[in-house]
């Protein structure tokens, strides 16, 4: 499962993959989390260690000894809520740790309902338009639809379908994507003049949510590459 929209704006997601990039990415960009449950709330504190079935946060102050369940919560880089709950497993006072279980289910609230990455140079494009197969530049992605840049020569028409579009992108300059992205339906949304070339957006016609997943994952690796220093 994807994200999925939840209630008052939040979207929730089971996803292992999804939650295991996500908490790849809160410890290696040290964000400040918190522990809280109802009338307590910890200090900050960071994730400092993840392993298969456990967390590791560094002991924040202060802290309650008889807690057993509670909710994580931090904001990232991006301003993004975040949180999920885990389970207490111990407290380890020798080596400063507070030890959980790995959550199952995460939470995030944004406005938008996907988000848009732009890809880098060396991104490209191949799909089928009237029995002719065309080659573009791809400029931004989501997981709804994408942006690609053609000659100018090149038209198509808004609204016309097109078929078969494979998606070859980079994380970030010379570091490929390690899976190529495929459309079997997709409908020309709009053209932007661009210069010499000419910007269509692309929306995605999926038949089910299934197939919008590797994008998912795309966008947040992506998101992920952007952030690093």
């Amino acid at each position: 499962m994807s994200w999925q929209y939840f209630d008052q704006g939040y979207e929730r997601t089971t996803d292992k993959r999804i939650i295991e990039i996500l908490l790849k990415d809160l410890k290696e960009n040290a964000y400040w989390v918190q522990f809280a449950t109802a009338g307590f709330r910890s200090g900050p504190t960071i994730l400092v260690k993840v392993n298969k079935n456990r967390l590791f946060f560094d002991l924040p102050r202060p802290w309650r000894d008889d807690l057993k369940i509670a909710r994580i919560i931090y904001q990232d880089g991006d301003k993004i809520h975040h949180s999920f709950k885990v389970r207490i497993l111990g407290t380890d006072y020798e080596e400063n740790l507070v030890i959980t279980d790995v959550p199952k289910e995460y939470f995030r609230l944004e406005r938008r309902r996907f988000y848009r990455v732009s890809t880098p140079d060396g991104s490209k494009a191949t799909f089928e338009y009237k029995g002719k197969e065309y080659t573009g530049d791809v400029v931004d992605i989501s997981a709804c639809g994408t942006a690609i840049v053609l000659p100018k020569k090149e038209t198509l028409a808004v609204g016309d379908l097109i078929e078969n579009l494979v998606l070859n992108l980079n994380l970030s300059a010379n570091k490929p994507y390690d899976q190529e992205l495929r459309v079997a339906k997709a409908r020309i949304a709009r053209e932007v003049p661009r210069g010499p070339k000419k910007l269509y957006g692309i929306e995605f016609l999926f038949e089910n949510e299934r197939e919008r997943e590797p994008f998912l994952r795309y966008t947040i690796r992506r998101e992920i590459e952007l952030r690093k220093p």
